[in-house]
C-alpha cells in the first residue's frame, strides 16, 4: 500500500469529521447569538460574550477556542478577546449580507437528523417526503438561498439575459416555480412592479410563510400548487406566462421530464423558460476538487434523492449536469436547448422555449411581442 496516500486519506478524514462537529457548533453559535454578538460587540472575552448571549461562560470559551482553530473567529491571546473580520461577519452574522452563510449550517444540522430514516431508504427503498422533513428545514433553505434572490435574482441574473430585464420592466406574466417561503417571488414583485408574478409551491407551510412576505406586493399572488395543476389550468381557459422561472427545482420533482412539459404547457408561444440547476458535474470524479459541488453530492441523498423517491420518483439527485439536463429538455420534447449567458459558479442557467428558434437569432430573452392578460 502506499503509504503517502493512507495519509492523504486520514487527512480527509480528519478534516471532515472535524467539518461535522463544527456544522453543529456554528449551528449553535447561530441559534444563541454568539456569532451576532462578536459582530456587533467584539472584541470581547469569554465572559463578556457569555453574559451578552445569556449562556454559561465554560461552554462558550471552548465554543471560541474551536471556532477559532477552524478560523471562524480571531483571537488576541494576550488580550484573551475574540473578534469577527469584516468577512466573518458577512459570512457568519450578517442577515442582509449577499454572502451570508449560515444557513447552510442551520440546513445541515436538522437534515442529519434523519440519518436513521435514510438508513431505512438504503435498506428497503423508498425516501423521506418532503413534508416530513423536520420543520426548519424549509426556512433553512430560504436563508440558505437569501443572497441568490435578494442581491443576484434581478441585481445580475436576469439583466444577464438578453432582452429579459428590458420585457420585465414593460410588464409581463410570471410563474415563479418551486417558490418556496416566496422570497424570489417577492424580489420580482418588487423589481418589476410592471409584471405580474405568481409563484406556485406544493407545500402548504412554504407557501403560508410566502403569502406573509408577499403580503403588501400588489403584483404579487402565491398558490399551493404543482406545475402540472397549473398547466391543465392553462389549457381549460386559466392563466398562461410570458416567463416561466424554476430555479434549483426541477432535479428534486417526481417527475422532471413531466415537470419540463408542463412547463411548455403554461408558457405563451413565444414565452421563455429560464431553468436553473445547481453547477457541478455528472461525473463525480470532476467534483473532488470542487469544494461546493462535494457538498452538493453530499448532501443529495439527504435530500433531492429521498424526496424524490419518496413519492416514487425519478430520484436525479442534487447534481444532473448539463448533460443531465440536455437530456431531460430532449425527453421533454425541447427542440432547442440554450445556455444562458449568466456567469454564476453557482447555478448553471439553461432556456427552453415553445417554439424552436433560428439558430442566427441572438436575442436570447426577447420574443416578438408582449402578453399582457
Amino acid at each position: 500500500m502506499d503509504t503517502k496516500k493512507i495519509n492523504e486519506l486520514l487527512e480527509n478524514v480528519r478534516r471532515d469529521s472535524g467539518g461535522a462537529f463544527l456544522t453543529g457548533l456554528a449551528y449553535i453559535g447561530d441559534r444563541l447569538g454568539l456569532f451576532q454578538a462578536l459582530a456587533e460587540n467584539g472584541p470581547l472575552d469569554s465572559p463578556r460574550l457569555a453574559e451578552l448571549s445569556g449562556t454559561q461562560e465554560r461552554y462558550v470559551r471552548e465554543w471560541l477556542k474551536a471556532l477559532t482553530a477552524f478560523g471562524y473567529v480571531e483571537h488576541d491571546p494576550d488580550a484573551a478577546t475574540w473578534w469577527l473580520t469584516a468577512e466573518q461577519a458577512a459570512v457568519l452574522a450578517d442577515e442582509e449580507s449577499p454572502t451570508l452563510a449560515m444557513g447552510t449550517f442551520q440546513f445541515a444540522l436538522p437534515s442529519l437528523l434523519h440519518t436513521n430514516e435514510l438508513i431505512e431508504a438504503f435498506r428497503h427503498g423508498g425516501g423521506i417526503a418532503y413534508e416530513d422533513l423536520n420543520p426548519e428545514i424549509a426556512p433553512a433553505i430560504d436563508r440558505m438561498h437569501r443572497g441568490w434572490f435578494e442581491h443576484q435574482l434581478t441585481g445580475s441574473w436576469i439583466p444577464a439575459i438578453p432582452g429579459l430585464d428590458e420585457r420585465l420592466r414593460h410588464g409581463i406574466s410570471v410563474l415563479d416555480v418551486g417558490c418556496g417561503l416566496g422570497r424570489s417571488t417577492a424580489a420580482l414583485a418588487r423589481a418589476y412592479p410592471e409584471s405580474r408574478i405568481t409563484g406556485i409551491d406544493p407545500h402548504e407551510p412554504s407557501v403560508e410563510a410566502a403569502l406573509e412576505m408577499t403580503a403588501g406586493l400588489a403584483n404579487s399572488r402565491v398558490e399551493q400548487s404543482t406545475l402540472a395543476e397549473a398547466a391543465a389550468r392553462a389549457e381549460t381557459g386559466g392563466p398562461t406566462f410570458d416567463l416561466v422561472l424554476a430555479i434549483d427545482c426541477i432535479h428534486d420533482m417526481t417527475d422532471p421530464v413531466g415537470a419540463l412539459r408542463d412547463a411548455r404547457r403554461v408558457l405563451t408561444d413565444d414565452g421563455l423558460i429560464v431553468w436553473s440547476e445547481p453547477s457541478g458535474s455528472s461525473n463525480p470524479l470532476d467534483n473532488r476538487d470542487d469544494s461546493l459541488a462535494r457538498v452538493r453530492a453530499a448532501l443529495s441523498p439527504y435530500h433531492c434523492l429521498t424526496v424524490s423517491l419518496a413519492t416514487g420518483g425519478a430520484g436525479l439527485g442534487t447534481i444532473i449536469g448539463e448533460d443531465g439536463a440536455r437530456r431531460l429538455a430532449a425527453e421533454a420534447g425541447y427542440e432547442n436547448f440554450e445556455i444562458l449567458p449568466v456567469e454564476s459558479p453557482l447555478q448553471a442557467f439553461y432556456g427552453l422555449r415553445k417554439q424552436a428558434r433560428d439558430p442566427g437569432e441572438e436575442q436570447v430573452g426577447e420574443p416578438n411581442r408582449t402578453r399582457r392578460d
